[in-house]
């Protein structure tokens, strides 16, 4: 198979493709996906999708055929679940696990599709698909960081299947398949990659909209958002309300699927709501404060504002050590007191170093990614010889 070195766009299939997809619903790694999975059906694909039933939903609103897992364990990263627990799953029923990839050879079998999309996260899905030469194509969600707690802890998954090209790392799995396309900016990855690994960005379609209008245009405007699914984020929220509500600021706070908005004790200038698009309001932010998920995290840098993260466990500290080394954002632990995050917050908006940083970089990237071209390169992976 062709490694996708040449940085030329291939060209269309000239007949419509037959693609199966398939990811787990970890929150975070599921809207590139179904970007991808309409864009693709845009381009006249059949798109099939193998996953859990908690997405299924969203998979036929994007136009695509929805899959139960017939034997794999269902998730809905939604509904509470502690680190450990959730640790425990992933590393028995979607990294590990051998009930996933039965299912989805099963399906495979059963539609022959021309190409496949496959999570990286999934991997003995991966290293099933790679041992049996089938077309396909590793979508990775996480931050090209080698040496990352996330990574390790891939890495000794990984370390137990069969050494695909000669690495039986997470990242050498990552480079044994055909295209392996990574969702983030390059510079939010570390270290070098394989020429058929390619960042095509958080890709995405732009929200539709106007800006929302501020309520108190004459102070500085934060944005708080710490994941739209259950992380353990109630405390952490509780505290920045209390660290912000005494300052003189506008503050909107997105409290997600977990947390009812009256839940919080807001006051001062704070106000909570459950979903806000982050594209309606992150332009005229001043600051972001984010549990350091990468996808929110790279909404941010794409806008050009500053982040103060608060990472609360995944791969979050290894999202949030990568934008701190880029001088892009700061960074406090989950449990930080009200008033270091009030300070570490005031301090961040006088810094006009940071703001200009953050604005040079915006400018040099493409801020939603390139969907289009990451669906070309699906496209490539399904003709070439």
């Amino acid at each position: 198979m062709a490694t996708f070195a040449d940085s030329a766009v291939p060209a269309a299939p000239t007949a419509p493709l037959r693609v199966l997809m398939t990811y787990w619903n970890g929150g975070g790694n599921v809207p590139p996906q179904r970007a991808l999975a309409r864009q693709l059906r845009r381009q006249g694909h059949d798109v099939h999708v193998l996953t859990h039933d908690s997405v299924a939903a969203g998979v036929i609103a994007d136009g695509c055929t929805f899959h139960a897992l017939p034997t794999a364990a269902q998730w809905d990263s939604a509904a509470p679940c502690g680190p450990d627990d959730e640790g425990a799953f992933i590393a028995l029923h979607v990294s590990g696990a051998t009930a996933f990839p039965a299912d989805f050879l099963a399906l495979h079998e059963r539609l022959r599709p021309d190409v496949c999309v496959i999570d990286a996260m999934l991997i003995t899905t991966l290293d099933m698909a790679i041992g049996r030469s089938l077309r396909c194509v590793a979508l990775n969600h996480l931050a090209w960081s080698p040496e990352g707690r996330a990574q390790g802890f891939m890495s000794s998954i990984a370390a137990g299947l069969p050494a695909r090209g000669g690495n039986s790392s997470f990242m050498g799995l990552l480079e044994a398949v055909p295209l392996t396309l990574s969702t983030s900016y390059a510079e939010f990855g570390a270290g070098s990659a394989a020429p058929h690994i390619e960042f095509v960005g958080p890709i995405r379609e732009p929200e539709a909209g106007e800006p929302l209008p501020r309520r108190l245009p004459d102070r500085p405007f934060v944005l708080v958002s710490l994941s739209t699914n259950f992380q353990q984020q109630h405390g952490t929220l509780r505290n920045i309300c209390e660290a912000l509500a005494p300052l003189p600021l506008e503050v909107l706070v997105t409290t997600g699927r977990s947390l009812a908005p009256e839940q919080l004790d807001v006051s001062g200038g704070i106000e909570a709501r459950a979903f806000v698009p982050h594209d309606r309001v992150l332009p005229q932010a001043d600051l972001l404060i984010t549990h350091a998920g990468l996808g929110t995290l790279m909404y941010g840098a794409g806008a050009g504002v500053p982040s103060l993260c608060l990472p609360n466990g995944r791969d979050q500290d290894d999202n949030a050590d990568r934008v701190t080394e880029l001088g892009l954002a700061r960074a406090l632990p989950q449990d930080a007191a009200p008033a270091e995050i009030a300070a570490a917050a005031m301090s961040m908006l006088g810094d006009g170093a940071l703001r200009a940083r953050c604005k040079l970089f915006a400018s040099r990237i493409a801020r939603f990614g390139d969907l289009a071209r990451a669906a070309a390169l699906v496209e490539a992976c399904a003709t070439v010889a």
